[in-house]
Order: C-alpha cells, then structure tokens, then sequence
C-alpha cells in the first residue's frame, strides 16, 4: 500500500552513473537525430505513450486511434480521482467530482464521451463508480511534509534539444527541496499488468536527470486494489534507458523512409489499422492475439 511506503524507511540510491546514463542517452539521441533529421527547431518529440507505442508495434504507434474507448474514458476519470485524493483529501472522490476536477483543468475528453454514449453512459459511469471505489480503499491521506504535487511536468532535451522526451507525473511526492526522496505514483485504471511498470521507470529516469536524484521508488496503484512498489536501482535506470535508446531508433528509422514494423500481440484486435495489416490478418496470430488479449485490461491492448 503506498501508505505503507510513504511510512517506512525509503533509501534512494546514489546518483552516482547518472552523468554516463546522460552521456549514452544524448551520443544515442544524436545519431537518431542525424538519421531522422530532427534539429532544435524541429525536433523528435517522445511521450511515455509513444515510447510504448513505437516498441510494442511502430505502425500502430504511428495510427493511433484519436477516439477514446469506454475503458480509455474510465481510466482517466480513475487517474483524475487519484489525483483529485491528493490535493483534496478531505473530499468525496466520485465520477462528478472527477468530471469537475478535469473541466477545472480545461479537459473535457470525459464528458464529450460521456454526453456522445447517451443512455450508454449510464454503464460507463457505473464502471467508473466500481474503480474509484477500489481505488479509494488503498489511497492514503498524504502528509503534507511530503509536499504532494500532480501534473507535475518533466523534459528532458537531448542532443542539443533534436529530441525532446517529456510528460507530467500524476503524483510525484518528496524531493527537492522537501529534505525526502522523491517517489514516483503512477495511477492505472483497470486491472494490473506487467507492463504497467515501464511507465514509473522511464518516468523515474526522467526525473533522476532532471534534478541528479534518483527517487526512492516507483509505486503504480492499479484501480483493481493492486499496488506494485519497486526501489529505484541502477538496472532499472538502465533498463529505462535503453527502452529510451531503442524508441528513438526506431523513429528515426521511419523518419528516414523505412516502413515501419508490424509486430502482432494482443494489441491487434483494437488497433485501426489492421484491415490493412498483413500481420494482423495471418488467422494463427490472430487466434493467438484473441487469447493474449483476453488476459489482458482493455486500456492495455
């Protein structure tokens, strides 16, 4: 739980090996850019999502369906509770206090699916009730020593600024200049995966750039009452970084004109493109996706 977490001793490493994680990362990005052909004013521009994107299947990654699901729309209204329970511990968490959360952040990607589903927004709201639900049980009252921040925004420029890797945390607590490590809170909707995991990590690695700290740990708090804590240590830093190295190879090989990978798994059976996707269409991965998928959260495939 991460109250737990929050309570007990939290050790981060030493940010001993950061300047040679920069080094790599910067030597890797110039020679994506050089490839690509990003520069300063035009540069690469990574997400968190599309980092995961481009390396579960790059054609997907680049024909990304811009309509959210039912499942897509309940886990935001899941992270904007989580988000909401932080700043506002003392407030009722439910599905109009998550609406008004996000209308109060000018996003209104909620209710124009909402207000689109008509009598079918019944269900995904009741959905949505269930998961705040699950979620509210684990979530903690957070002292305010720790200094609790949401949204808060991180980059991280390489290459002389060709390629840019940037996000907002959905709750970063501790760090400079608090006096305590910093802990890293990814909120996911749905049920856990192992996948989950990568986004803490990269998001870890960011900040350890950012600020020459290495936080305590990444804690993802999963709607289905699963909280999943990892210690921050050097081989997850690496590990991040070398998911980091690979998307950027990847992009810059699609920039430069190859067309890019088809690579089948469970995300076919949601994915726009595949129609048109000889691998999405071979009926020996489909069968195999089909089976994948349903082990899977939807938001995940």
């Amino acid at each position: 739980m991460l109250g737990d977490v929050l309570a007990g001793e939290l050790c981060p490493p030493s940010p001993h090996g950061l300047v040679s994680l920069r080094t790599e990362l910067d030597s890797a990005a110039r020679a994506a850019a050089a490839i690509g052909g990003w520069t300063e004013d035009e540069p690469l521009r990574l997400s968190k999502h599309l980092v995961t994107g481009l390396l579960r299947c790059p054609r997907r990654a680049l024909n990304e369906d811009h309509g959210p699901s039912d499942d897509v729309v309940v886990g935001l209204v899941v992270d904007a509770v989580a988000k909401l329970a932080t700043v506002s511990p003392r407030r009722t968490v439910t599905v109009d206090a998550a609406l008004a959360f996000l209308s109060a952040l000018g996003d209104s990607t909620v209710a124009d699916h909402l207000a689109a589903r008509g009598s079918g927004a019944r269900q995904v709201r009741a959905e949505a009730a269930a998961r705040i639900e699950q979620l509210a049980a684990a979530w903690p009252v957070i002292d305010p020593a720790w200094w609790p921040r949401v949204e808060e925004p991180v980059r991280v420029a390489l290459a002389g600024g060709a390629v840019t890797v940037a996000g907002r945390l959905d709750v970063l607590l501790g760090g400079p200049p608090t006096g305590r490590p910093a802990v890293v809170v990814e909120v996911k909707g749905g049920r856990w995966y192992d996948g989950m995991r990568a986004d803490g990590h990269l998001y870890a690695l960011m900040l350890a750039l950012r600020d020459g700290e290495v936080p305590a740990a990444a804690v993802t708090v999963v709607s289905d009452g699963t909280t999943q804590v990892e210690p921050m240590r050097a081989a997850l830093l690496q590990h991040a970084a070398e998911r980091l190295d690979e998307a950027m190879g990847i992009a810059a090989r699609v920039a430069a004109g190859e067309p890019p990978a088809m690579s089948p798994g469970a995300h076919c059976q949601h994915c726009p493109v595949r129609p048109d996707c000889p691998a999405g269409q071979q009926p020996q991965l489909v069968a195999a996706a089909r089976d994948m998928a349903a082990q899977l959260p939807p938001e995940s495939r």
